[in-house]
């Protein structure tokens, strides 16, 4: 085997990788194969979130983690994702500084934050949005930037 093909297939394996955020909690899902399983909607730093993302068989245990834990996903056949277990790093916290340089020294011109963070909206978050206090249901997910603003709901049970 040529180191070509040995790098073309390692690519192809860790393009089948990723890491994301758990966006909501666990529920149970009907599958295209006709059976219930365990899934939830994570955030791979996309617009949008991926939804309905299927705990794979042997990892059962990992329904108990709670939103906004970083988990390991794996490309399954059809091109889905599916959770393969929990994971270390995760994508979604970015702190930017800008810099500008001058002949002796450099001077921070600015800077900016960019995050994601998924979390329960509070009693008081529930009287504010949406209309009112009983709008939306006790247990709804929402999604925040990095200044703690209400981007959007993402799961109203």
């Amino acid at each position: 085997m040529s180191l070509r093909k040995i790098i073309d297939w390692s690519i192809t394996e860790a393009s089948g990788d990723l890491t994301g955020t758990i966006a909501s909690p666990f529920y149970q899902f009907f599958d295209s194969n006709g059976s219930w399983t365990w899934a939830c909607d994570v955030d791979i730093g996309k617009d949008q979130p991926l939804r309905n993302v299927p705990v794979a068989n042997n990892n059962r245990d990992i329904i108990y983690a709670q939103v906004g834990m970083p988990v390991a996903l794996k490309r399954q056949v059809g091109n889905n994702y599916a959770i393969v277990g929990l994971s270390k790093t995760t994508v979604g916290d970015t702190h930017i500084i800008y810099m500008r340089f001058g002949d002796a020294f450099g001077q921070v011109t600015g800077t900016a934050r960019y995050a994601n963070v998924y979390r329960p909206l509070t009693y008081g978050e529930l009287a504010n949005y949406y209309g009112g206090y009983g709008n939306v249901p006790y247990g709804s997910i929402g999604r925040f930037d990095a200044n703690g603003d209400l981007v959007e709901l993402i799961r109203s049970y």
